[in-house]
């Protein structure tokens, strides 16, 4: 869309009484999109290097350690995936389930926790692996806690 025709459209959401805030639920929509596709990609990050962790221990002789981190691999591949294609935060205009903003703001903290939980695993990762299993574990009951959110009855629609 043009900066013009843009402009003009939000004159005109802006104009027509009860639309001003559509403009706002659809960039937090975009936001919560984008979040999603940040986090996603650093998961896959992560597992890419974990594959190349993998190597490392071939050629230490840590075979032993490989079954456990090709788990992982699968794990980080799966919560990556539901990640990238989970429901995004906030419905359109004329979506079932529309999410009002504080609930938004849940997930949005819950999105915090993680970022956080990613950044632990990458920095696991660079270490050599040290404590991976359990943060894969962390980000996956943060995975679990954002469906539950999600199916949560106090989501308009639901």
């Amino acid at each position: 869309m043009k900066k013009s025709e843009k402009n003009f459209f939000e004159k005109v959401l802006d104009a027509v009484p009860g639309l001003s805030g559509y403009r706002k639920r659809e960039d937090r929509r975009t936001t919560d999109k984008r979040l999603r596709e940040y986090l996603a990609g650093r998961i896959d990050n992560a597992r890419k290097k974990i594959a190349d962790l993998k190597l490392d221990y071939t050629n230490e002789g840590r075979l032993s350690e490989l079954d456990n981190l090709g788990r992982l691999e699968r794990k980080l591949t799966k919560i990556g995936d539901s990640i990238r294609f989970a429901n995004y935060g906030y419905s359109g205009l004329f979506d079932q389930l529309k999410i009002k903003e504080e609930e938004l703001d849940v997930l949005y903290n819950h999105d915090l926790k993680f970022i956080e939980a990613v950044e632990k695993l990458e920095k696991s990762v660079s270490e050599k692996g040290e404590g991976l299993k359990e943060i894969v574990e962390e980000i996956e009951t943060l995975v679990e806690e954002r469906k539950q959110i999600f199916e949560s009855p106090d989501i308009e629609g639901r």
